[in-house]
């Protein structure tokens, strides 16, 4: 099979101009056999963008468990209100009303203040190797174990008379101080709204740019670079307004031993968190799981570590600074992203990770790539995409078998209109020869 495969993937479909000056390892094996069906440059270290995320989702199945959920407490010692964070991204304000409710009903509704609890002291403000261009942008909201909303905060721009500044709603509420710096532009003008954020202020956003006079749904997703600050004050305001009252401003501690827990909230179960994970690949929810791991960031970096030798990968082929994979440290190689897949194709939770994975033509980041036969609804798999970098692994359906397969590019310089459909046409011939 291996000398089939061989003719099938010439040498000269490697040096299609879209691949010019750029580094391409793959590896693919049979799911049923585990035989190797082609491999280049299988073992080469490789940045694997959101390829990465295929770690740390498997590696929370077997370490934390499918009814692993995050869990958000709020606990007392008599005087004073914990807040204590599991890391829940997914939790909303909403959540924190129905803690007012529970609340409410107790015999004693008045506290000296709410603490809120991060636990991991350690923990840095932004995760190591992640880039400084992407401060303030959504995708790149750094973790917490005090998370509300994606960490993200929601902007509608609503343009006014021309030369005027737009007028903003801002969801939710929060203690954030937002500048509009804005400006309305002539109609049908270009659109270069966007929201700038400083290191030192990091409560402070101030929206740049104009929008069109015309425009109608002009929205911006920040990024909140101080979340446990501003979930502590939702939480505040919330349970405020449900008749919870303090004596003093919100802060900062820990919750003492032997705190009496007073409410708690479960997110969704791990299945249903590794869709909403792997789907659009989202960052903050992997590092959120890999908070999970472990106390401390350094410690569930280590935990990952043991787990990839416990599969049968040496860990120091690889380089984990987090879990999303947007730090450019990372590094991994295809053939272990394929071990990583096999272990999960050969374990009891293959259907879980397959629904949970996009599908080419269907769902997640694949809905609109590898439309056309053979490839639609043949590929399941997880991309990976930043600066230079595109990767590819997962599992393809073809006539012959399941095959698990990595197909990682770095180094592209691709240029232009075209770029990206030159690229998808090298991936998808890739992945067609299998099909002959």
């Amino acid at each position: 099979m291996l000398a089939l495969f061989a003719l099938l993937l010439p040498a000269p479909l490697f040096e299609a101009p879209t691949l010019h000056g750029a580094q391409v390892s793959a590896y693919v094996i049979s799911a049923q056999t585990g035989a190797m069906v082609y491999e280049r440059n299988p073992n080469a270290s490789m940045i694997p963008a959101s390829t990465l995320k295929l770690l740390i989702g498997s590696a929370a199945l077997d370490d934390l468990g499918t009814a692993f959920a995050f869990t958000t407490t709020l606990s007392t010692d008599g005087t004073t209100l914990y807040l204590q964070g599991g890391g829940d991204p997914l939790l909303q304000v909403s959540d924190f009303d129905d803690a007012a409710r529970t609340l409410a009903a107790l015999p004693t509704t008045h506290f000296d203040a709410l603490a809120g609890d991060t636990g991991d002291a350690s923990a840095p403000r932004y995760p190591s190797g992640w880039q400084v261009d992407d401060l303030g942008n959504s995708y790149a909201a750094p973790p917490s174990a005090l998370s509300i909303g994606e960490n993200t905060l929601r902007i509608m721009v609503h343009p006014s008379a021309p030369g005027a500044p737009p007028t903003l709603s801002i969801s939710p509420a929060t203690a954030v101080n937002v500048i509009n710096a804005a400006i309305t532009g002539p109609a049908h003008s270009d659109d270069t709204s966007d929201v700038r954020v400083s290191w030192e202020e990091p409560n402070t956003l101030v929206i740049v740019g104009s929008v069109p006079a015309d425009e109608t749904n002009d929205e911006i997703d920040a990024a909140l670079l101080d979340p446990a600050r501003v979930t502590l004050a939702l939480a505040d305001e919330a349970l405020t307004r449900g008749h919870v009252t303090f004596a003093q401003p919100p802060r900062m501690a820990t919750t003492p031993a032997g705190a009496r827990v007073l409410w708690f909230h479960h997110s969704v179960a791990l299945a249903q968190l590794l869709r909403a994970m792997w789907l659009p690949s989202d960052n903050l929810l992997a590092e959120s799981l890999l908070g999970a791991l472990a106390p401390t960031r350094d410690g569930a970096i280590a935990r990952e570590r043991s787990w990839l030798q416990s599969i049968g990968i040496d860990p120091a082929t690889t380089t984990l600074a987090d879990g999303s994979g947007l730090s450019s440290y990372d590094r991994i190689s295809a053939h272990d992203l394929v071990t990583i897949l096999a272990h999960d194709w050969n374990g009891p939770n293959r259907d879980i990770v397959l629904a949970a994975l996009p599908v080419s033509g269907q769902s997640g980041t694949l809905q609109t790539a590898f439309t056309a036969p053979p490839l639609a609804g043949a590929v399941i798999a997880k991309t990976g995409t930043v600066n230079h970098t595109r990767t590819l692994a997962g599992y393809l359906q073809t006539p012959h078998g399941t095959l698990i397969f990595a197909l990682m590019i770095n180094n592209w310089m691709g240029d232009g209109p075209h770029a990206s459909a030159d690229l998808r046409a090298f991936q998808s011939t890739f992945l067609e020869a299998f099909f002959e």
